[in-house]
């Protein structure tokens, strides 16, 4: 039986985050909490197999979640929840100890295995950011325009090539030029990847 700690702070999606986990007899959601404060007071109380952890939480956030833990030297497997790809986040936060993340809007099926792969001592990293991370090389000076730095900037806010021209006052089809232009000099695959190396590059 794998013990969760779901650290949640919407009521809502709490809720129906444990019913839905306890579907499959193998887990179950022994202890819920609404924020991080909650969270490390439970860790404080007792044991769990696994904590599921939001990153995006009044009073401590998931990321100081993970700090306090590594102060304290608690062990336990944290699987992150989130609902969006926060790449910045989340690379701090596998670099802090996390053993992976998964979205919230995922399939249940897919949520229980990363759950039990976590338990089995695995790590669970979304595809762009595995590859990212298996391919790291060390930062080397990449050589954007101004412009391509903002175009950066917007496409790490998660914006839209049309949200884009319209915040930088361009046409969607300069702005698609822009964003080709950065991923051919990034050496990228996709937007993702470029924002992830953006950020490891301290270019945004």
């Amino acid at each position: 039986m794998i013990q969760c700690l779901l650290v949640e702070d919407q009521t809502l999606v709490r809720l129906g985050l444990k019913n839905l986990l306890e579907l499959d007899a193998q887990v179950r959601v022994t202890a819920m909490a609404e924020d991080g404060v909650a969270c490390l007071n439970y860790l404080a109380q007792q044991s769990f197999d696994l904590v599921l952890l939001d990153m995006r939480m009044p009073n401590m956030n998931g990321l100081q979640v993970l700090k306090a833990m590594r102060s304290e030297n608690n062990s336990t497997p944290v699987l992150i929840l989130t609902t969006f790809e926060d790449c910045d986040v989340l690379v701090e936060a596998i670099n802090l100890g996390a053993m992976g993340y998964i979205l919230k809007n995922a399939e249940l099926e897919h949520l229980l295995s990363a759950i039990k792969a976590v338990c089995n001592g695995q790590q669970v990293l979304q595809p762009a950011l595995t590859r990212y991370l298996l391919q790291a090389k060390k930062p080397q000076p990449t050589l954007l325009t101004e412009k391509e730095i903002e175009v950066l900037k917007c496409m790490s806010l998660g914006l839209s090539n049309r949200a884009i021209a319209s915040t930088l006052n361009n046409s969607e089809g300069t702005i698609r030029n822009h964003v080709s232009t950065i991923l051919a000099k990034l050496e990228v695959a996709d937007r993702t990847q470029a924002v992830i190396k953006a950020i490891n590059e301290s270019l945004v």
